[in-house]
């Protein structure tokens, strides 16, 4: 399985429930995607990301395909437009 997870700073973070919401929506409509998970933060600070989305695929070249992937697209020129900053991590973790 590969895992991809991305911590997003929001410019404003009173759009969090909104950056939640898009990201949520990707559910179930992508190839490839075993599950999808939204947390967003309730501790800030000085070195806090606002939303973290981890993704779980069935391998490495499904979460290729999502890159490219027409919902996606539409969600992360979204999220995009919402954030300050993103940072990823990709790793392959055991079934």
């Amino acid at each position: 399985m590969h895992v991809h997870t991305v911590l997003v700073s929001l410019a404003d973070p009173r759009t969090s429930k909104r950056c939640q919401d898009v990201m949520e929506s990707m559910r179930g409509k992508v190839d490839g995607m075993i599950d999808l998970r939204v947390d967003v933060n309730e501790l800030a600070g000085a070195y806090s990301a606002d939303i973290a989305l981890t993704t779980t695929w069935t391998d490495l070249e499904a979460y290729h395909a999502y890159e490219s992937d027409a919902v996606h697209l539409e969600v992360r020129a979204v999220v995009l437009d919402l954030m300050s900053a993103a940072t990823t991590i990709d790793y392959t973790a055991a079934s």
